[in-house]
């Protein structure tokens, strides 16, 4: 009963993993001069500040449902190349691949994780 506990109250925080690829995702254009007129730049900067934020929050588990939310930002992240045409760009497409997967793996296995416990994703207080 005890371990089961404490993979429960480590499960949100793994999205600190998610929060660290963000930050990565925002110093990648500096680090490998993406070119500031870049739209990988622009891309790079403003989805890293939004997964750092979306996964804090979701690190406190204050807000469980905010898993989905980071999952879809991933899979955003991931596919924006070839969305936003940034495609033929190879070190912004690798990081925001590889940022992706991160995040919608910390989401998957933070999901699956509560469904295995029985934990409901979302909270309703009715009094």
């Amino acid at each position: 009963m005890r371990k089961t506990e404490e993979q429960g109250s480590l499960l949100p925080r793994l999205h600190t993993l998610s929060a660290i690829a963000g930050a990565v995702l925002c110093c990648c254009p500096f680090v490998l001069d993406y070119g500031t007129t870049s739209i990988g730049f622009a891309h790079a900067l403003i989805s890293g500040m939004v997964l750092v934020i979306m996964a804090s929050i979701a690190a406190t588990d204050i807000w469980p449902t905010i898993e989905r939310a980071c999952l879809g930002l991933g899979a955003w992240i991931t596919a924006a190349p070839w969305i936003v045409n940034f495609d033929h760009l190879s070190d912004p497409l690798i990081s925001h691949i590889v940022v992706g997967i991160v995040a919608m793996s910390v989401s998957l296995i933070c999901l699956l994780g509560r469904s295995a416990r029985g934990v409901a994703t979302h909270r309703l207080d009715r009094r």
